[in-house]
C-alpha cells in the first residue's frame, strides 16, 4: 500500500467523492476501496469519517412515523399564534446537533437577510450549537449580541465568543458588547454613555432578524449566567435574553434586575424575523408562555417537543 501519499491528496474533493459513493452507494467495503486507491483500510475509515464530518455525506434517520407527521408543524404554529415553525425530525439534543442544521437554516433563509442586515444573537446552549453549524454565508451581515456576557465562565454564555464563531463561519460581521450580564452600578452608568454599547442599542432597535432560545424553569437548571441570582427566581418558568417570566406570563424582577444588559422587550418585539430555538420536554410551558408574551414570531424546535406542547395544551 502506498502510504506515502500528501495528507492534501487524500482529502482532495474528488478522491473523497469517489470514495464515499463506493462505500455508501456501490456497498463496496473498506478493504476492496483501500486496494482500489492503494492506501490501507484505516486510511478509508478516516477518509469516510472525513467525508461525513465535512458536510459531503449526509446521513438522514426518518422517524417510521414521518409521513404522518406532516401537519405537525402547522397545528403547533396555530396553537401558538405563530408566523411560522419549522421542525427538525424526531427527537433533537439541546446541544444542537446536525439534526437541527435543516430547520435552522430554513429559518434563516426565510429572514431573506442582505449586507448591512442586522440579526440578533442570544447566549445559551443552543446558540452555542448553532454558532459551530455549517450554515450557509451571511456576507455583509452584522452579528450583535442581545445580552452582556463577558467573563461568564461557561463558553455558552459569552455572547461575544458566540457571535465571534457565527461570523467566522458565515461571512457575516458582529459587534461586540463588552458588557457582564449584570455590571456594577458604576459601569452600569458608565455604560449608557459609552460609543459602542449606542451602537449596540442602534443595531437592537433596527434588526431584521432574531435568533435566541429559551431557558428552561430556574429550578433545577443545570447551566445559567453566573451574574443571575437564581435562589431569587423559584418561580421562573423559563427566560428569553435574560427575560425571566412565571407560567402567568409575568416579568420577574429580582435583586439586579435593573441593570441586566439585554434587549429591551419593546425591541425584540418589533423584530420582523425574530426567531427562538428551543427543544426538550422540560420547555414545553416555557416556549408555550414565551410565545404568548410576544418575544419571538417564529420556532425551530423537533417534532417530539412539538407533540408534548400540543398534548400539554390538549391540541
Amino acid at each position: 500500500m502506498d502510504e506515502k501519499k500528501n495528507p492534501k491528496d487524500l482529502y482532495d474533493a474528488d478522491r473523497l467523492y469517489a470514495v464515499a459513493r463506493m462505500y455508501y452507494e456501490e456497498g463496496k467495503g473498506q478493504s476492496a476501496i483501500a486496494e482500489a486507491f492503494k492506501v490501507s483500510r484505516p486510511t478509508v475509515s478516516r477518509m469516510l469519517t472525513h467525508a461525513r464530518t465535512s458536510g459531503m455525506v449526509q446521513i438522514r434517520i426518518i422517524h417510521p412515523d414521518a409521513e404522518g407527521r406532516s401537519d405537525l408543524a402547522e397545528r403547533l404554529r396555530s396553537a401558538l399564534h405563530l408566523e411560522e415553525v419549522y421542525l427538525a425530525r424526531g427527537m433533537q439534543p439541546s446541544t444542537m446537533g446536525q439534526g437541527m442544521l435543516p430547520p435552522v437554516q430554513r429559518a434563516v433563509d426565510a429572514m431573506r437577510l442582505t449586507s448591512g442586515d442586522a440579526l440578533v444573537i442570544s447566549s445559551g446552549m443552543a446558540l452555542y450549537g448553532i454558532a459551530q453549524m455549517r450554515l450557509s454565508r451571511m456576507d455583509g451581515v452584522k452579528l450583535v449580541p442581545s445580552v452582556g456576557g463577558v467573563s461568564e465562565p461557561e463558553a455558552w454564555h459569552q455572547t461575544n465568543e458566540i457571535v465571534r464563531m457565527l461570523s467566522q463561519n458565515t461571512g457575516s460581521t458582529h459587534t461586540p458588547l463588552f458588557a457582564s450580564a449584570i455590571p456594577s452600578k458604576s459601569i452600569y452608568q458608565a455604560l449608557q454613555k459609552d460609543e459602542s454599547f449606542a451602537e449596540v442599542r442602534r443595531l437592537w432597535r433596527s434588526a431584521k432578524g432574531a435568533i435566541v432560545g429559551i431557558g428552561s424553569p430556574t429550578t433545577g437548571r443545570t447551566s445559567l449566567s453566573s451574574a443571575i441570582p437564581k435562589d431569587s427566581l423559584p418561580d421562573s418558568i423559563g427566560d428569553v435574553c435574560l427575560h425571566f417570566f412565571n407560567r402567568d406570563g409575568r416579568e420577574l424582577t429580582f435583586p439586579g434586575s435593573d441593570r441586566i444588559v439585554r434587549i429591551p422587550t419593546e425591541d425584540l418585539s418589533t423584530i420582523p424575523y425574530s426567531t427562538a430555538v428551543a427543544v426538550g420536554e422540560e420547555k414545553c410551558w416555557s416556549i408555550v408562555t414565551a410565545a404568548s408574551m410576544k418575544f419571538f414570531r417564529r420556532l425551530v424546535t423537533d417534532e417530539a417537543t412539538a407533540t408534548h406542547i400540543l398534548r400539554a395544551l390538549r391540541v
